[in-house]
Parts: C-alpha cells; sequence; structure tokens
C-alpha cells in the first residue's frame, strides 16, 4: 500500500500539497519520496494545453471545488475512498487525489493505450487501464465514492454522453459525488471570434464549424444537446469525439435520473468550462 500524501509528508493543508506536487516538477525524490515524474511538456500541452506547474494549478482549482462539494454532500475525501478519473490523461488528477486518498484506491481509465502507458511509465499513483470508447467500464456496480470527468463530456456526442453516464451511475455507489466538465455556451461565441487565418490547428478545427453557429445557439436555447463533430484525430473520429455544449437544463432533467445536479457553474473566471457537480441518491 502506498500512503496518500498528506500522511507520507504530515502536510497540514491542500495548499502544501500542490506546492509539493510543484516541486516535484524538477525534485523526482522529496522527503525520501520517490514522486511521480512528468511526461515531456508538449506531451502534457497535446491533452491538457498546460504543463508542469501551469498545468497543476488549473487542476488544483477543480480538485479544490470538487472536494468541498464532497463534504458539503457528506461525502468528503479519506485515505479509503474509492475514486475513478474517467479519462485519467497523463494523470495529474490522481496526483492531486494522492493527497488524501491512499494509491491503492485510486483509479484511471482512458480510450487512448499511450496516454495509458505514460501514467504507468512515470509512476502516476492509481490503477490505471484502457477502455473503449464505447464501452464498458471493467468494475463491478456501486464501487466508487467519487467519479471525476475533467474535459471529457465536453467532447461526447449525445449518443456516446448519455450512455457513458448511465454506465458511471452503474459503478457509483450511494452519495457518489461525480465532477465533469463541459462546453458552456459562451464557447459558442469563442468560435464565431476565432480570426482569420487561425492561429493554431486547433482553432482551424473549430473555425470550419463557424457556419453552424446559429442553429447551435438556438439549439442550446431549447435545452438540446449540441455537438460539433470535429474529431479527435486516429482513432477518435467525429462518432465518438468532437466538442459538445450541454446546457444546464439538460443535465438537470435527462441526467437527473443518474446523478441529481448540485451545481452548474459557468463563470470563466474560475474554469475553462462548465463545471457540474452531482450526487447518486
Amino acid at each position: 500500500m502506498i500512503p496518500n500524501g498528506k500522511a507520507l509528508f504530515n502536510l497540514q493543508d491542500d495548499q502544501q500539497w500542490l506546492d509539493l506536487l510543484i516541486r516535484s516538477v524538477t525534485e523526482p525524490t522529496i522527503g525520501g519520496v520517490e514522486m511521480p515524474r512528468f511526461p515531456h511538456p508538449d506531451f502534457q500541452r497535446k491533452l491538457v494545453g498546460s504543463a508542469d506547474g501551469h498545468a497543476l494549478q488549473e487542476a488544483y482549482k477543480f480538485y479544490k471545488y470538487f472536494k468541498a462539494y464532497s463534504e458539503a454532500l457528506a461525502m468528503p475525501l479519506h485515505p479509503k475512498t474509492k475514486a475513478l478519473d474517467f479519462g485519467c490523461g497523463w494523470g495529474r488528477y490522481t496526483r492531486m487525489l494522492w493527497n488524501d486518498i491512499d494509491a491503492d484506491s485510486l483509479y484511471g481509465v482512458d480510450v487512448e493505450p499511450e496516454t495509458l502507458a505514460v501514467c504507468k511509465g512515470v509512476g502516476s499513483p492509481g490503477t490505471f487501464q484502457r477502455i473503449d470508447a464505447q464501452g464498458p467500464l471493467p468494475f463491478d456496480d456501486n464501487k466508487f465514492d467519487l467519479i471525476i470527468a475533467y474535459s471529457v463530456f465536453s467532447h461526447l456526442p449525445k449518443k456516446l454522453a448519455d450512455y457513458w453516464m448511465s454506465e458511471l451511475h452503474r459503478v457509483a455507489r450511494s452519495g457518489c459525488v461525480i465532477a465533469y466538465t463541459t462546453e458552456p455556451r459562451r464557447f459558442l461565441d469563442f468560435i464565431l471570434e476565432i480570426p482569420s487565418p487561425p492561429p493554431t490547428s486547433w482553432h482551424h478545427g473549430l473555425a470550419k464549424f463557424k457556419h453552424m453557429a446559429p442553429k447551435l445557439y438556438q439549439d442550446f436555447d431549447e435545452n438540446k444537446f449540441c455537438y460539433i463533430p470535429t474529431s479527435g484525430g486516429e482513432g477518435l473520429d467525429p462518432n465518438v469525439y468532437g466538442d459538445a455544449i450541454i446546457p444546464e437544463s439538460y443535465i438537470r432533467d435527462v441526467w437527473g435520473k443518474y446523478f441529481k445536479c448540485f451545481a452548474y457553474v459557468d463563470d470563466p473566471n474560475q474554469f475553462w468550462q462548465a463545471v457540474v457537480i452531482g450526487q447518486k441518491s
């Protein structure tokens, strides 16, 4: 068993954990403890748009937000909390959760074999497994106390998003807190404001769909699930990956049968995407 960060380092608050993780970017061993290493910065940016300390600081904001809600919803994080990072990428959130949760209670899944190989190769805390883009999850019913999905439901088409929400409900125990993100209405504004020529290949891919904006605005305002088939490259065609803009009313009315929605936060001063907090009854 690998104890959590608080136990390993006798930490008094979460900020100390963030500071320690940032130190670990350049210090592979701290206080005699071998820390998880970091993928090449280019690989990190490819997945999350930032790297090293900046990527950790972004993750910390989301971590602090869902941690506070977990406490408010009577599911505080503790060493034996069973936590799932759905779409774990290079493992930055299992590192955050390692502050509170022992490594053998942390789990991550992803569709990309390369990212899972990186997680294991750099020693990210947790157990990592590959899943197919169309499921299922390799877990028993009622396993998890916490599920996070950062920048996952912001990329799934409606059919898959509905399926995965039901599948996450299956593996969640009663009281499980779920925290995830999706694109808000202002994402359409962002697309329309992309200059010509677009500054990056990512912007270029989005700009091709400017013509869809009027209909998407209308659909969003009618509380419909909105999807742009941008695709995610090799192995992630538009049938499984794009950009999703999901109204709060859809989350409450359609997904509320899986997880009651306690918060839908659309604040660009806090988060690039909208953040959703729910709980299984």
